[in-house]
């Protein structure tokens, strides 16, 4: 399979470090790599490549690649040094923590920059950091949705037609879905569908944990600091829990904790407060 069109001739290329053409076609090379996916993430990247008009899935994970490579600095930050739990499953079993592969090719500057970026925000590994990206602009369109399922559609629209202006396969796509929203409604595509695996999905998940396990979670993930369970988990009395929370109340009202809340909301829009 050619990666030169229609990828390249949409994305700008990377800076190179000689000038020789055999640099630049080495760049631009295919490099084809095992990647680990949550179900969810598998099952929303083929549903956007049919939905928006890409060749095979192989190209609408490169789109997120390119994609999260565009964000500005501060975006960046947000995708790849904010820990989100969505698919972590603290306390489950290491047999429930179930991946699918995906064999898929990207250019090799791309896989050059995933290593950076794993590298310098000490991620895991090369799968972990498209994973997050994964989730950073899947989550995009589920926040979008809980203000209205029309505005998730849309975020979706926009994530996958970004730099795609002159691609007529989007536009058949977007004809054909059009086509389909004038006629009988439903539940998948794009009249009123689903945005990836539906919410359900998530709570059915395999690896729902015990109440020991949850209280385990919440001690070792460190969330939820100002709730009872918190403090049940660090087994803290009344008169404990009230020093260390005036200490943490202190430190989230400095200017610098304000700053970096600012700068998420910002960044994540309405829906961080």
């Amino acid at each position: 399979m050619s990666l030169r069109l229609p990828d390249l001739a949409r994305w700008p290329l990377p800076p190179m470090e000689g000038t020789r053409s055999a640099d630049t076609v080495a760049a631009m090379a295919p490099v084809s790599h095992t990647w680990h996916l949550m179900p969810i993430q598998l099952h929303w990247l083929k549903e956007c490549s049919t939905k928006y008009g890409f060749a095979d899935v192989d190209e609408t994970l490169r789109h997120l690649i390119y994609l999260a490579n565009s964000e500005p600095v501060a975006n960046k930050r947000l995708i790849f040094r904010i820990k989100r739990c969505l698919h972590c499953h603290v306390g489950a079993r290491a047999s429930q923590h179930a991946k699918m592969e995906l064999t898929a090719q990207v250019h090799a500057f791309q896989m050059q920059w995933l290593r950076n970026v794993t590298e310098k925000c000490g991620i895991k590994s090369l799968e972990k950091s498209v994973r997050i990206i994964c989730d950073y602009y899947q989550s995009r369109v589920k926040q979008a949705a809980l203000e209205d399922s029309t505005k998730g559609v849309e975020k979706e629209r926009e994530i996958f037609s970004v730099r795609r202006g002159e691609d007529p396969r989007l536009a058949e796509a977007l004809a054909k879905a059009i086509g389909e929203e004038a006629g009988v409604s439903n539940d998948t595509g794009l009249s009123g569908g689903t945005m990836g695996c539906d919410l359900k999905d998530l709570a059915s998940d395999a690896a729902a944990c015990s109440e020991e396990a949850t209280i385990d979670a919440i001690r070792r993930c460190q969330v939820g600091r100002g709730s009872s369970l918190y403090a049940r988990a660090r087994g803290e009395s009344k008169e404990e829990t009230k020093k260390r929370r005036e200490k943490e109340m202190k430190i989230e009202q400095s200017d610098e904790a304000k700053k970096d809340r600012e700068l998420i909301r910002k960044a994540l829009g309405s829906v961080m407060g």
